[in-house]
């Protein structure tokens, strides 16, 4: 079964348009596309869960924290850029 679905603006009927716009509380263009996804919606974690999960990611950084120590931070941030642009190629750093 689908779960989400793309469509042009400028190809949805009278109707559909107009029940989207409400949705969305303004006007559709007629170059916007539209991206529409149904799913379950799943619970919260629960205080406990959310403490545990946090614990569990301070540690995790904190360990990486511990194995990058000894890299200068201009070295550590030339290889964030250079992972950022791997996948964004247009990312210009604001440094």
């Amino acid at each position: 079964m689908q779960q989400s679905s793309l469509h042009k603006a400028r190809t949805l009927s009278p109707p559909v348009r107009s029940a989207l716009e409400q949705l969305l509380g303004r006007a559709l263009g007629d170059n916007e596309a539209i991206s529409v996804r149904a799913y379950q919606p799943h619970e919260a974690p629960s205080p406990e869960q959310q403490r545990v999960i946090a614990e569990e990611l301070r540690h995790y950084f904190a360990k990486l924290d511990e194995k990058t120590k000894d890299i200068p931070e201009g070295e550590m941030e030339e290889i964030l850029d250079e992972a950022i642009r791997s996948v964004r190629p247009d990312y210009r750093s604001s440094r």
